[in-house]
């Protein structure tokens, strides 16, 4: 593919204000609700920077647009997409979601965040297991240590030396780990493209369509949503949501839209990730431990020396040695999906991390409350018959905690929540790298391998 043209993109246009309309007395603010600063700071890119292929700025007019060349076209977003370095596509998704949730706060305002805002840290996160970041190391910690491995490798090492093979091969279990990890890693990069490549392109779709309108054209609205394919009628009402709000003065009721288009996309893209979930929790960990030590224990019988070689076969062939390293390969499993479950199971947001199986905590300045002001109550019938669905504890931050993000219902569960907890943290529409608005997508450096255990 033609990568994106280099150069410097201009800074985005500020929205222009709306006449401030004061909250019904359902929601009214209460003092001291507001949130603290952010406490998330991420390092600069150093990478060469990469503008988008659109044209510079034309003067505004009519109603807010964003600047052109400050956020990803749908051709821009294909482009991104067919990107094959996983770890340079990721870096180019995540600030590609960051300016498409700039763009639309331009169009909505940036009073609640859209689904792309908080898209943005989802895949800032899923970056940390694409890049394996700390994984192996933290594999290898455990391979020097004890515990239910270090017990279950002595004793394939007391077997091993009764046959007269080498110790334990640390150093390929290490190397298992890693292509272990490549798997789940696969499967996240995957993943992370499939949905930018047909949910980004919806966000680019929405601002190219609407920016600039003053108001709602019900025929242009219905010409832009026949443009959905038939087969994902949640982005199609989706998306009608955000028109609706974009031009809705009540700020409850925008927020409440605003919500439910945000839970709706959430819904669609969760549905359609759930192989890849299941793909990642459920990579074949040990058949990779299994067939790492069988391949390395017949190299050593193959080594030894006649007659001795003949012992080492005859037990292999038997299948002692089988026997023997199972409960090593149940523990190297075990603690391997732990580790990277430990890795996956979080998410960075601008205020700190969040543990996906614990229950959310309430924003800062909302211990009592939990949700932003124009959320505490709710009217909307479709966004209460949604929530009826998909939220196990109306009202409460109780009870989110997935357990098994594999099942989603549970993810379900604590994203609706996440979604309305968080909708006006203003934070959320932090630059992802920083404070530069470009894209960091030079080529990366190949991965270091796995340090050698001795």
């Amino acid at each position: 593919m033609t990568p994106p043209k280099i150069g410097p993109r201009p800074t985005a246009t500020p929205r222009t204000p709306e006449p401030a309309v004061p909250p019904r007395p359902r929601n009214e603010v209460k003092p001291g609700s507001a949130q603290g600063s952010s406490l998330f700071e991420s390092p600069k890119a150093r990478r060469a920077p990469v503008a988008l292929s659109t044209p510079a700025a034309a003067p505004q007019q009519g109603g807010p647009r964003p600047t052109p060349g400050s956020y990803p076209t749908a051709r821009d977003v294909a482009n991104i997409a067919a990107m094959q370095d996983p770890v340079a596509r990721n870096l180019a998704i995540t600030q590609g979601y960051h300016d498409l949730s700039d763009a639309m706060g331009t169009l909505l305002g940036k009073e609640n965040a859209n689904w792309s805002t908080y898209a943005t840290w989802a895949s800032k996160q899923a970056g940390v297991s694409i890049r394996q970041e700390d994984m192996p190391k933290a594999f290898v910690d455990v391979l020097k240590g004890g515990g239910v491995v270090g017990e279950a490798m002595s004793k394939v090492d007391d077997l091993l030396r009764k046959l007269g093979l080498p110790a334990m091969p640390t150093g390929d279990l290490a190397k298992a780990g890693a292509d272990a990890l490549d798997n789940v890693s696969k499967a996240i990069g995957d993943g992370n493209q499939f949905v930018f490549r047909e949910v980004g392109h919806e966000f680019a779709r929405f601002v190219e369509t609407f920016q600039g309108d003053t108001q709602l054209d019900p025929a242009k609205l219905q010409q832009y949503l026949d443009g959905f394919p038939k087969d994902k009628p949640l982005l199609k009402e989706a998306f009608g949501n955000y028109a609706q709000a974009m031009f809705e003065k009540d700020p409850n009721k925008k927020a409440e839209l605003m919500l439910l288009a945000n839970d709706t996309v959430g819904l669609h893209e969760q549905t359609q990730l759930q192989g890849y979930v299941e793909k990642a929790l459920n990579a074949p960990v040990k058949e990779v431990f299994a067939n790492i030590l069988k391949q390395s224990i017949e190299a050593g019988a193959n080594a030894l020396p006649f007659p001795a070689n003949l012992a080492a076969k005859a037990a292999i062939k038997a299948g002692a040695v089988d026997l023997a390293t199972k409960p090593l390969v149940d523990a190297l499993a075990g603690t391997f999906r732990g580790i990277a479950t430990e890795h996956m199971m979080k998410l960075a947001v601008p205020g700190g991390a969040l543990k996906l199986g614990n229950d959310l905590p309430p924003p800062p300045g909302m211990e009592s409350t939990l949700f932003p002001p124009h959320l505490r109550t709710l009217e909307n019938a479709k966004l209460k018959e949604l929530l009826g669905r998909m939220d196990k504890t109306p009202d409460s931050l109780q009870g989110t905690a997935a357990k098994d993000w594999s099942q989603l219902d549970q993810r379900m569960n604590y994203i609706v929540d996440l979604f309305r907890s968080r909708q006006s943290d203003p934070h959320l529409f932090d630059q992802p790298f920083g404070k530069e608005a470009h894209y960091p997508v030079a080529p990366s450096a190949p991965r270091p391998a796995a340090p050698a255990v001795s």
